[in-house]
């Protein structure tokens, strides 16, 4: 697997998020990771092992699961608008870093 860097945007006013809640990875090959646990109302093992089953890449990241950014916007598109959202901060962050 490609190396991933790890992002974390920073907790909105008056929130206290965990950290793991507002970050996402970006992987050397331009692969955005997100919580799994944006799914919803599946646990975020199960989104994981329902990623893995498919061929999916997924890594731990804080102790939390993360999957790739497209297949959970396809497969469980609860947050599909704030999944581009991140992508799209994730390419931001790519253009700036590189």
């Amino acid at each position: 697997m490609d190396r991933i860097h790890w992002f974390a945007v920073s907790n909105p006013e008056q929130k206290r998020f965990p950290e793991w809640r507002r970050s996402f990875g970006i992987s050397d090959n331009g692969i955005v990771f997100v919580p799994a646990a944006m799914a919803g109302d599946d646990s975020e093992l199960n989104v994981m092992l329902c990623a893995a089953a498919e061929g999916q890449s997924t890594v731990v990241h804080l102790d939390h699961h993360f999957v790739p950014s497209g297949w959970l916007k396809r497969e469980f598109p609860k947050h599909f608008e704030l999944i581009e959202i991140i992508e799209a901060r994730a390419q931001l962050t790519l253009a700036a870093a590189f």
